[in-house]
């Protein structure tokens, strides 16, 4: 015979669950559809803390560089970075059982709560940082879908906690059973959607730049460079007339200066300055007041500052993401592609520098490049 679920004012009350067959018949109750429904929410909070926390583990660089861009103090960051992935596992392995599940989401919530008072307080400061919120896997510039995210998955897991300790319903053979005796045409349905979604994520991750939201890609080699001029942080205005004046090619890098990644990059251009000044006028086109730029600016000694009012010059040149860099020619004609990113400015500035220059070897000595970081959106 059939069993039932008791409804209870809280939610549901879970007793031995019916025949999944009865889910597709006029017999299925409410309250047999709830049991269901936290038996997936559970298994959804499962993989998401589960693929966070092995991600993170895995890429530990990155989590403490995440940690640092969040605010933690240099000190505390190593030890978050190790202790945050085994907190998320242990959530995780919890919610798949029925006598842990309602602490695991305790624990869920709590971080969940952390998470969006963190990201809170970084949008409100206008920090735009990689969120590093499943490693290399997917990592994003905070926004508000990062906050609306973290929120939805809170919410899901007070649900699970609002239906009670003691009545948890058992997750293997609740979503088990409902599986077995899906229909074929239900079944082949599930199937094709998992494949389509699956062969979706997969062409995204091969053709990352293939985004009908994505702006173009910078200007074409050999256009003329945007002519512009911008107050300079040591005082006075700078066109580009004026930089090409010193007949070198010049290295425009585009920075934000509440952007983790170029403030993680800003003493390598120092010693890029220093180290290439025959060859290259590398230029910085930062935003805001000199206010915003002093603490960048002074800690790292940086040369050659021009402040935008918002990014209008970083739109001309499509540079759209910071920290971005191009070269323009001494004729003031476009000479590269766009560089996006720490790892891909490091491989602009290699290549247009001598091979055979010893300086360039040891700023990639000081500066490993497989700590890839990774670039944020412009401010609109």
């Amino acid at each position: 015979m059939a069993s039932c679920l008791i409804i209870r004012p809280r939610l549901v009350q879970y007793l031995p669950i019916r025949s999944s067959r009865e889910i597709f018949t006029p017999e299925y109750t409410y309250a047999d559809l709830m049991a269901l429904v936290i038996a997936l929410v559970r298994l959804i909070l499962s993989l998401v803390f589960g693929v966070a926390s092995v991600t993170k583990l895995i890429d530990q660089k990155g989590t403490r560089e995440a940690v640092m861009n969040f605010g933690a103090p240099n000190s505390v960051a190593p030890t978050v970075a190790v202790v945050l992935p085994f907190v998320e596992l242990t959530v995780a392995i919890g919610l798949l059982f029925s006598a842990t599940a309602w602490w695991a989401a305790i624990i869920s919530l709590g971080v969940l709560g952390l998470f969006v008072v963190a990201i809170s307080i970084n949008l409100a400061q206008g920090k735009t940082h990689e969120c590093h919120c499943f490693g290399q896997i997917y990592s994003r510039p905070l926004g508000w879908s990062t906050l609306v995210r973290n929120v939805v998955f809170a919410f899901a897991a007070a649900v699970v906690i609002w239906n009670g300790r003691e009545l948890q319903p058992p997750m293997v053979s609740t979503l088990s059973r409902a599986v077995a005796d899906l229909r074929t045409w239900q079944l082949l349905l599930l199937i094709v959607a998992a494949v389509v979604a699956g062969a979706l994520y997969l062409k995204r991750r091969q053709h990352p730049g293939e985004n009908v939201h994505t702006d173009p890609p910078g200007l074409p080699i050999g256009t003329t460079a945007p002519e512009f001029e911008l107050p300079a942080y040591e005082g006075g205005r700078t066109s580009l007339s004026q930089l090409l004046g010193f007949g070198k090619p010049v290295l425009l890098i585009f920075t934000n200066p509440k952007c983790g990644p170029c403030i993680s990059l800003f003493q390598e251009i120092k010693d890029w300055q220093t180290a290439h000044n025959d060859q290259l006028t590398i230029t910085l086109l930062s935003f805001g007041t000199i206010k915003d730029n002093f603490v960048n600016v002074a800690r790292n000694g940086l040369g050659q500052v021009l402040l935008q009012e918002k990014n209008e010059v970083s739109k001309l040149y499509g540079a759209n993401v910071t920290p971005t860099a191009v070269i323009v020619d001494p004729d003031g004609r476009i000479q590269s592609d766009v560089a996006a990113g720490a790892e891909e400015i490091r491989t602009l500035l290699k290549r247009h520098v001598q091979d055979s220059d010893p300086a360039i070897e040891t700023v990639q000595t000081a500066n490993p490049p497989q700590e890839i970081i990774h670039p944020t959106p412009a401010v609109r």
